[in-house]
Order: structure tokens, then sequence, then C-alpha cells
């Protein structure tokens, strides 16, 4: 029996017990052509009809094969795709180009890139736009069914609301002669193959790309899309791009908020990378998608995945019940900080796992530009790994609790107040909110601030747009004052072109910079090696601001606080940073107008700072300044100490002084430096903002820029944290 008559006739059974009897007695023990039939019948019947219970009860009774490995035979990572027919590109059309296969509509195919039970991808030029791109053809069988194609088009529609670096960009959708996807065409090979040629990766390259997944993955959830099918197969590596990566394959995606999709039993993906609640039918979130991205951590590292036995039930079973085969037991070399992350991202519990996509990139951006500064990670600046305890997994139940509120609360934020524009002088009433000023807001759930187990406050900052950066007016202003001077010529242009940007989400911000006291904290409970800074006279009182810091020591307090208090703390973006600094103000030097004569009612600086006779126009540091216990000085409008002077503060950004050329005008975020160097940064630099104790006021202004390599500190550089309330968070998913 032939592979079309056997899926033809187990159509018409509708009985899911019947139709895997039936295929038993067809297939005559051939698994490979039943895996083929029963990959076309996944695909023809929607989820909840071909798996109407979940799969784990289903397969318990009819386990399958999952491979059909010979003895001593290497067990491949993922399913390999089917041999195509020779008569499968019947639907091209003739082609005078003496290169092509034939063509569809406008597009001439040169090459199959691959083929499946759903269909047939090919790579094709498009004579329109001249390019080259990917067609992915929908099976002739199934482009006669509507479930087929309604998820066909469920792909398009799911892929394209994706616009990110690694995420393979959908262009168009046609239907004529089959329905068929025209996509970015990604020149390079698969992570499985990958994996298939050189087995295990080095640790550089899992870092390298497991952010660029994370990324990818942050960016689809930011939209409401859970992937569903996270796995080697689906992650493409493109060549001469320094191994870009691009997920690919969204046609198992469902918008979070689809009941039609996430009904009980409805069950779909690749059984070795599945989630436990995947298997067992249940409601998903994004964080499904993250036990999967450990799985796939998991087979980078070990060259096998975690999951493996002898039937799809069987590894089914172990995905709920089992924990994998730790990491280290087979290749023991692999860095303790992978196993970690590994897992913690396997919880069984999607509440313990770690709470969004964007955390994990914002650790391995951590972790890379260590490994470029160093060319290692230094183990003992990260968490311990630890399994969740009662206390702890109760306290991700209650994020988890309070984060799926949040889109609703912001949501009625955005409808009942509509989106804030900011004028050019503070507003006190469209700051943090207060008790009144939120229930206006439509925000009634979230407390204008609150103080944590560190005695640090925060206060909430509402979703708005302001202006960022400085006018073109403004930087030539300041270059002719500060007259024939590199530095200037370099960094100033830097704070241009002015521009709108919006913050899509209400965080909290510290309204202080973070404490010698607090870091002091962090170092004894986590036994954290800076010998220096511990007998330094930076370290002295508890009042000031902890500085004398690497970047790397201000996220791993970050990484702490958050573990300890089962919440997300983070340091800010640049834009972040620059729309708590100004309070509601556009266009003005500081958060209260532009007169430098006031600034010392806000801010430490060189005037103000210990050192006499110091000119408020000084274009140098004054060495003569010191610190001062933080929040002494009065606030801005919204509540902040200190934004202007005492202590620069790291951001999260890597620095780019060309970036607000081209940087997304919602919630924009810097993954990576600039492409140059230059006299005055590297690429791998992370921003600095708001000036200290020892310089003038134009260093201090809210659209300053500095910069910083990680690996670099100073007796005025601090930091600040920011506690994302959502699980999106406010700079979603690393654009750039």
């Amino acid at each position: 029996m032939t592979e079309e008559q056997a899926f033809l006739a187990a159509i018409e059974l509708s009985d899911p017990a019947e139709r895997a009897a039936y295929l038993e007695k067809a297939c005559g023990g051939d698994a490979e052509l039943r895996r083929r039939v029963e990959n076309l019948l996944f695909a023809h019947f929607k989820p909840g009809e071909f798996l109407d219970e979940p799969l784990a009860r289903q397969l318990e009774a009819d386990p399958m094969p999952l491979h059909d490995n010979k003895p001593g035979e290497p067990v491949r990572t993922d399913e390999p795709e089917t041999d195509g027919k020779p008569d499968d590109l019947y639907f091209l059309q003739p082609t005078a180009r003496p290169d092509s296969l034939g063509r569809i509509g406008h597009y001439e195919v040169l090459q199959v890139l691959g083929r499946g039970g759903f269909g047939i991808v090919l790579k094709a030029f498009d004579d329109v736009l001249q390019r080259v791109v990917a067609l992915k053809v929908l099976a002739p069988m199934l482009a006669a069914t509507s479930p087929a194609r309604k998820r066909f088009l469920r792909e398009a529609r799911s892929s394209a609301q994706v616009r990110h670096e690694n995420v393979v960009q959908v262009y168009a959708v046609e239907e004529q002669p089959l329905p068929y996807l025209v996509m970015e065409f990604v020149p390079g090979e698969t992570l499985q193959e990958r994996l298939d040629r050189n087995g295990p990766l080095e640790e550089s390259e899992i870092v390298r790309v497991g952010r660029q997944i994370a990324e990818g993955l942050a960016a689809a959830h930011a939209t409401g899309l859970i992937h569903r099918d996270i796995k080697p197969g689906n992650i493409l590596i493109e060549t001469g791009s320094h191994d870009r990566v691009k997920i690919t394959d969204f046609g198992l995606a469902q918008a979070a908020d689809d009941a039609s999709l996430t009904q009980s039993g409805v069950v779909a993906g690749t059984p070795m990378y599945m989630a436990p609640e995947q298997v067992k039918g249940e409601r998903l979130d994004h964080r499904a998608d993250l036990f999967s991205l450990g799985s796939l951590l998991y087979v980078m590292a070990a060259g096998r995945p975690p999951f493996r036995a002898a039937t799809v039930f069987a590894v089914l079973k172990r995905v709920v019940e089992d924990d994998p085969r730790p990491v280290q037991d087979v290749i023991p070399e692999t860095p303790s900080w992978l196993c970690d992350l590994i897992a913690r991202l396997h919880a069984k519990k999607p509440a313990d796992r770690i709470p969004a996509a964007r955390d994990v990139a914002d650790i391995f951006a951590g972790y890379e530009t260590q490994l470029r500064a160093t060319g290692k990670v230094e183990e003992y600046s990260r968490p311990n790994p630890r399994k969740p305890t009662a206390a702890r997994s109760g306290r991700w139940k209650w994020v988890a609790a309070a984060v799926a509120l949040l889109p609703v609360l912001a949501l009625a934020l955005t409808e009942a107040a509509g989106i804030t524009h900011w004028s050019r002088n503070p507003n006190p009433t469209l700051g943090p909110l207060t008790n009144g000023d939120k229930d206006r807001a439509g925000n009634k759930d979230l407390p204008p601030g609150f103080t944590n187990t560190l005695g640090m406050e925060l206060r909430l900052i509402p979703a708005g747009k302001f202006r960022m950066g400085s006018s073109q007016a403004d930087i030539d202003r300041w270059l002719k004052e500060f007259g024939d001077v590199d530095w200037a010529k370099n960094r100033l242009p830097a704070e241009g072109p002015e521009h709108e940007v919006e913050i899509t989400q209400p965080f909290y911000m510290g309204v202080t910079e973070v404490t010698v006291g607090q870091f002091r904290r962090f170092m004894e409970e986590k036994n954290y090696s800076l010998e220096e800074w511990k007998q330094s006279r930076f370290s002295e009182k508890d009042d000031h601001p902890a500085v004398f810091l690497f970047w790397h020591s201000a996220v791993d307090f970050c990484n702490w606080l958050s573990e300890k208090e089962g919440k997300r703390y983070r340091l800010p973006t640049e834009a972040e940073w620059e729309y708590c600094c100004r309070a509601g103000t556009s266009g003005t030097r500081f958060c209260f107008g532009d007169a430098d004569d006031r600034l010392e009612d806000y801010a430490w600086y060189s005037k103000n700072s210990g050192a006499a006779g110091v000119p408020d126009g000084a274009r140098t540091p004054n060495p003569g300044g010191r610190m001062h216990p933080v929040g002494k000085l009065k606030p801005n409008a919204w509540g902040l100490h200190d934004m202007h002077g005492n202590a620069w503060e790291w951001c999260r950004d890597n620095y780019d002084p060309d970036c607000y050329k081209h940087s997304k005008l919602k919630d924009p975020f810097v993954a990576e430096g600039g492409s140059r160097g230059g006299p005055y940064w590297s690429s791998r630099d992370h921003s600095l903002r708001g000036g200290s104790c020892h310089w003038s006021p134009a260093f201090c202004r809210s659209a300053f820029r500095h910069n910083l390599a990680p690996t670099e500190r100073y007796d005025d550089v601090g930091f600040r944290v920011l506690l994302d309330p959502t699980p999106g968070e406010a700079g979603k998913a690393g654009d750039k």
C-alpha cells in the first residue's frame, strides 16, 4: 500500500483507536511508512480532532516507535525529513531560465531545500523585487483539506506578526496553484544539521546561539505568541553573518489568549522537546517555550536530547515525570553555570522556571560580554544552582498570578487614559501614581510604590511617550561651548537625533541608587568575591551609593535579588532611564528645566560635592568630589532621587553612538554595540547615565550618554534597579 492510499483511507476513520488499528494493519510493520502517514494525518486534522485526548493517554494504549536506528547507529536528535517523489514539483510552470526547475507565480524555483509530510520548501528568485526567497508550499493532498489550509494560513499570520532579526520573516502568502508562503531566505544550516555534523557545541557557541534564540522567543512572546515547537530543526544558523540565528516554522504557534487552541487535550509539538504541560494537554503560556529552550541548550551541550526512550509514549512519560541525566555526566567539561540554567528552564512546574525569555537573553548577554572580554565566564560571580524550595515555588506562583493580570491592567490604563504625551515642563500628576491617580488610570491593582526585603524603595512608573535625546540645535550649542575638544566631537553627537520614544509597559524604578549596605547583603549571602571592593574606601558607609563596581556585578546583584524575592529585577535600558530622569519634561537639560543654578538642589556634582572653586563649566572631572548619602536632595517630579549626579549609573544596553538613527521607537534596547569602535568607545561597552559627583552640569544632563567596558570600574560608577511586573518586560525582546 502506498503512503497516499493509507492516508486517504485513514482520514475517513473518525475514531482514534479505530484509526490506529487500521494503520497497524495497513502499514504491516513498516515503521517509516507509518511515520509518514501519521505526519500527514497530523497536518490534516486540527489537533483537537486528531489528538482528541491528552497525547500521553492516547499513546499509552498505542505506543509508537520513536526511531528506527540499528544497533550502533547514532540517535538523531530530531526526526529526518522524508524523501520526496520525482513528480512532487508537478505544479511548477515551464521556464526558459536554464538554472530554474520551473516557475510558480513570479518566482523562479532554483532548488529544493527540504521536504516533509506537510509540504516542500524551495529556494526561489523573486523576479519583481529581484531577491532570493524561500517558498513553503503546502502538500497537494493537504491543500484540498480545509483544516490544513487554515493551519497554513495561521502560520503565515503568526510569523508575520513577529519582526525581529532572530525570527524568519514572512513576506507574503499566495494561494494559487497551491497555498504557499514567501519567506526570507536564510543561507546556512539548521541547528540539527550542525549537531549531526559536529556533535556538542563549544561554550562560546552555546552562549551566542542561546542568546539569539531567547531574543527571538522574547519577540514572539511580546506579541502574544507561543511557538510550541522549538527544536533543533526549527533553528536556522545563517552562514557569513557571524552565525546569526533565526527561529522558523510557526506552524504550531498559537496566540496565548486563543481559547480555540488551548482547550484540554489539544497537543502538538515534537515529543523530545515538549514541556510537561504540553504533553498533558493543559493550557499553555510562554513558559512552555522556555522548557523547550532548556532542552535545546541540553542537546547543544550534550549532543543528544535530554529525554530519550524507545517509544514516543516512553519519551513523554520521561518529560512529565523524570529529570534528565545531568549534562556533566554526559560531557564532564560542561560549565556549572550552563547546567544550572538548563535545570531552571527544565522545572516541571512553569511557575518554577525562569519567568521570561527576555530574562534568559539577559543572562546570556552577560555571559557573552564576559567571554568576549576575558575568554571565560567567572562562575564564582553567578548564583549557585539550587532546586526551588516550597517557599520559592510559592513566590513564583504569586508572580505568575500577578503577571496574568498585568496585561489587562496595562490595557485598562491605555484605554482609560490614552498613551501619555509629555509636555516640556514637568507635571507631577503625570508621574508615578498615587492611589487616586492609579484608580483613575485603571491601574488599581498595582501599588504606587513599595519597599522590598532590602529596604529598597521603588516607585511605579506609568507607560507613556517622551522625547529622547537632544535636538541638533542643542548639540551644536554644546559643541560650540566646548570648542575643539576631541571627546566632545566624538561623544555629543550620540545624543541625537532627538526622537519620540514610547515605553509601552509600566514598571517600578528604584527611588535611589543601590546602596553600599544593600550591595553588602548580596555579597554576604552569595559569598560573592570582590575583595578589592570590600577593602576599599567605597564600602565604608552603608547609606552611600555602591560604586567601584563592574557591569557584571550590577547584573549579578539583580539576578540574586530576583531569585531571592521571586520577582524580576534588572538594570534599566537607556530609554527607561532617561524616561525616569526627565519625569515628564521634554527638551530640557534637567528634570526641573534648563537652569544650572538649580542643579545643586537636586544633584551632587562638581560644584557642591566637596571641592571648592570648581567652575560649573569645567571640561574635566573634579577629583575632589565625593559621594554623599542617597536621597538627601530634592527628588524629581516622579519621586526619584539622584537621577542627576552622585554616581554614574550602569544601563542594560550595549553602547552604540549611532543607535538613535535606527533604533525602534517602542521600548528600544541595544543588545549589541555598534559595528565599529571609536577613540572613546568599543563595541563591547555598556551605557552609563546621570553624571556623578566629579562632573560638571554638562555631564549630568538628562540626555548625556557615557560608556564604559563591562570589565572596568571607577569610584563614581554605580547603578539602580528596575522591577519588571510583566513577563514581556518593558524593553521588549531586545529590539534594536
